[in-house]
């Protein structure tokens, strides 16, 4: 079996590059003669909605297509070719904008309250916040603010007040955002549920007692944790939803444990889950696709 990591060609940090390398070696484990290439090594022609492999980078013989990538117009060129992505295109796309991932759960996941903020351009801003007015009565304070693209747990915001989400608004407007309710029972708190198939096959707990965040990337830490099926039925049906072969779903702890979806990954970094857990989620992602090309 021939498979073909396509990555971003610009993202190289370490912790990046120790993810291709462990799915290069997941690959090798598991017996797929698995080839890494990067986006920078196709041309999408928009005419014709074709794709250009570098002349010695020719993707022919390929079986699937391992896509840890966000550049879904290649993704969806390279599946008007015929070749199978995991993940799909499209469902990269929902979980790269946290606003089209709520809207397409709505009716399947428990998720919290969850507002748009209405668009604007970076040249023009914000000149009127009244609208601020019925978020923050929605919502009640504090509650957070969400620029729908980001990573990391970076681009997310308390506002304690409506002064605070003036402010908050002010410095990031122009980014395409959303309010959600906060869950204070899961303050510096989550569950991050990686989800292959139909299972989870990994879950930890995130803690982190000087922010809101439970992100590692902020300082939070790490446990092993035996999801409950509850939880578990919603990171599947999240997962599901969306489109998703595997996913990272990270899940909020509501009153009584209750699960709230916090957010989907559709390429989800698992270092920290195989630190946590001693189980490599690469081996079943390639189990997986076996399965189902086989």
């Amino acid at each position: 079996m021939k498979g073909l990591l396509i990555v971003n060609a610009f993202l190289n940090s370490p912790q990046v590059r120790s993810t291709y390398d462990a799915l290069l070696a997941g690959a090798k484990r598991a017996g797929i003669d698995m080839r890494l290439m990067t986006n920078a090594d196709f041309f999408v022609r928009l005419d014709d909605g074709l794709v250009r492999a570098l002349p010695d980078r020719d993707p022919e013989g390929t079986d699937f297509i391992l896509f840890w990538n966000k550049d879904v117009f290649l993704g969806r060129a390279l599946e008007r070719m015929g070749y199978r992505l995991y993940n799909c295109a499209d469902a990269i796309e929902a979980c790269d904008n946290k606003a089209l991932t709520f809207e397409m759960l709505q009716g399947i996941c428990r998720m919290p309250k969850t507002v748009k903020i209405p668009m604007t351009f970076n040249t023009i801003g914000y000149d009127d916040l009244s609208f601020e007015e019925y978020i923050g009565s929605s919502l009640g304070y504090p509650y957070v603010i969400k620029e729908c693209l980001g990573s990391y747990g970076g681009q997310v915001y308390l506002a304690t007040t409506s002064d605070e989400a003036h402010s908050i608004l002010k410095m990031i407007e122009g980014k395409d955002c959303i309010a959600q309710e906060f869950i204070g029972e899961s303050k510096g708190r989550d569950l991050r549920a990686y989800v292959v198939g139909d299972r989870v096959v990994a879950a930890m707990e995130r803690c982190n007692d000087r922010d809101f965040r439970s992100n590692i990337a902020n300082g939070g830490k790490s446990y092993p944790i035996d999801i409950t099926p509850e939880q578990e039925r919603l990171a599947v049906d999240a997962a599901h939803g969306l489109g998703l072969d595997f996913a990272g779903v990270d899940i909020l702890f509501g009153k009584n444990d209750e699960p709230i979806l916090c957010e989907v990954n559709s390429n989800a970094q698992f270092a920290a889950l195989l630190a946590s857990t001693g189980i490599d989620v690469t081996d079943h992602i390639y189990s997986h696709i076996k399965s189902l090309i086989s």
